[in-house]
């Protein structure tokens, strides 16, 4: 929608409202989908990468399915696409402001986005972009969380019932804990062991490295292929060729499906690969010692994530600092259902 008249900015507001209004109609929007996560990479300096088979992703969150008719649009017209101006349109009516949701004080609207609006780095407004680009993600991070931490109280269950005696578990828990064993790059089943792996990335580290990996939305590996990470594959045409990419260099970006494959993939990498074992062991020390997750503080531990080392820790850092992003640690999921927004390319 590049280049439209602000002038329908009432239209898109009334448009958004009557999306919100249709809240009975539950669906398995989301559906079952396979996770794609990159290739281990071999020169150590890289990003750290994990190769893991991910198996199904279940959908997250219930969804509302939406229909041309109950959205105002024809029969056959399809899912409702969106510019960048639009969504800013939508958060103000429905009142998602930051400041109240990173307090915790009102829950975060189950909004998804498949895509990034193409037009998000013409926005006229740097602050207003990344307003936009962080109530984007946010929704998003929160739901990928939420899954993990769904595991977690799982495992949690499963080992207190049986006092940790993997003996005393059923063929089908051993089964889906051996399946949670793999899926986070785990040899033997440890109770102990997968709980330091099955846990929550706190919301303003993701926020924050997804800013800086994707110029705040703006790159072509998030444009083109839902890339937030920058993480890399070395298969052949899994993923976008660099354009600065060296003689005899092999690596793609790898692409997804949709915003959320990329989160959940980003996740599943510092929880399971060998170069964020550090961050892992400093989040177990902050659960058991404060009892929250800080993400500025667990951000010292990534090192590992850029060649850059510590210029990129201190990058994270400033962004998660001059964004306000460590109050949105204790931000929280409304229990709305979900609206599905469609990417303006569709």
């Amino acid at each position: 929608m590049r280049g439209r008249d602000r002038g329908f900015g009432f239209e898109r507001a009334s448009l958004g409202l009557i999306i919100m209004s249709v809240v009975a109609m539950y669906g398995l929007v989301l559906g079952e989908r396979a996770v794609g996560v990159v290739e281990a990479t071999s020169p150590p300096d890289r990003k750290a990468v994990h190769d893991i088979g991910h198996g199904d992703l279940a959908a997250l969150t219930p969804a509302i399915g939406v229909s041309a008719a109950s959205a105002g649009l024809s029969p056959g017209a399809g899912a409702r696409t969106v510019s960048a101006a639009d969504l800013a349109d939508i958060f103000r009516s429905i009142d998602y402001r930051l400041g109240g949701v990173g307090a915790g004080a009102r829950p975060v609207p189950r909004i998804v986005i498949d895509r990034i609006p193409a037009d998000l780095a013409d926005m006229r407004s740097a602050s207003e972009r990344k307003q936009v680009f962080i109530k984007m993600m946010l929704p998003l991070v929160l739901a990928a969380n939420e899954r993990i931490l769904g595991d977690r109280r799982e495992i949690l269950a499963l080992r207190d019932r049986v006092g940790g005696r993997l003996a005393a578990l059923s063929p089908t828990e051993r089964v889906w804990l051996e399946r949670k064993c793999r899926r986070y790059g785990l040899k033997a089943l440890d109770f102990e062991a997968l709980l330091r792996r099955v846990d929550m990335i706190p919301p303003s580290l993701a926020l924050a490295q997804a800013a800086e990996e994707s110029g705040w939305g703006t790159s072509r590996f998030v444009r083109e292929g839902n890339a937030l990470f920058g993480q890399r594959t070395f298969k052949r045409g899994a993923g976008l060729v660099p354009e600065r990419r060296e003689d005899g260099q092999r690596h793609e970006v790898r692409v997804f499906s949709r915003l959320l494959d990329s989160i959940m993939s980003y996740m599943t990498n510092l929880n399971s690969h060998a170069a964020y074992r550090e961050f892992r062991l400093s989040r177990e020390r902050e659960r058991s010692v404060l009892g929250r997750l800080d993400g500025w503080a667990l951000a010292g531990t990534l090192t590992r994530y850029s060649e850059r080392g510590e210029d990129y820790v201190r990058a994270i850092r400033s962004i998660i600092e001059a964004n306000g992003l460590r109050a949105l640690d204790r931000a929280r999921l409304g229990a709305e259902a979900l609206i599905l927004v469609a990417d303006p390319k569709a």
